[in-house]
């Protein structure tokens, strides 16, 4: 049985091919992404070595980078 590699819908593939992020935005989701998971680790090993105030803090700059990404996503649309 063969399968076709056309689209059902053409005009949803050619708009996904057109779209083009800029290099900041790439950049941003890069360095966010790198921040929320070295801020999670870090907030795991304080919290697992009972280093309670620094864990914490790490956790909250995890939560920064999670708000940071959403804004991002938000200003790409």
């Amino acid at each position: 049985m063969e399968q076709s590699n056309t689209p059902v819908d053409p005009e949803i593939d050619a708009a996904s091919t057109d779209l083009e992020i800029p290099l900041g935005i790439v950049v941003a989701r890069i360095f966010i992404v790198s921040g929320i998971g070295i801020a999670a680790a870090l907030a795991i090993f304080f919290l697992i070595g009972a280093i309670w105030l620094w864990g914490i803090v790490a956790a909250a700059i995890t939560v920064v980078f999670l708000f940071l990404m959403f804004a991002i996503e938000r200003f790409v649309e």
